[in-house]
């Protein structure tokens, strides 16, 4: 995905405006790599058109990885908030699973 256009910086952008002061996004590699992610619970999202990358065990191993779909960000940011806020509930009592 190109960075400008990435669903998750208007999402981020929106989220402590309507209440998500927590989840964050981050941005490397030139924008090629975009998640969105909050540290309680742990969770990152990734767009599932998005490549994989190695920098999700660096950055989030001990996160839970959720994949949003073309069709999950496609009404918009305020939608795609409401459905993230609905995860983060789902998994509010989501803990590390240490080996």
């Amino acid at each position: 995905m190109v960075h400008e256009s990435h669903p998750f910086l208007a999402v981020a952008e929106m989220a402590p405006k309507k209440g998500l002061k927590d989840l964050k996004v981050k941005v490397e590699r030139g924008g090629t790599y975009v998640r969105l992610y909050q540290n309680d619970p742990p969770l990152f999202f990734k767009h599932r058109n998005d490549p994989s990358d190695s920098f999700d065990r660096e950055s989030f191993n001990d996160f839970k990885r959720v994949l949003l779909s073309e069709e999950d960000c496609d009404a918009g940011p305020k939608a795609t908030i409401e459905l993230i806020r609905s995860l983060l509930e789902k998994f509010a009592d989501y803990t590390p699973q240490r080996s």
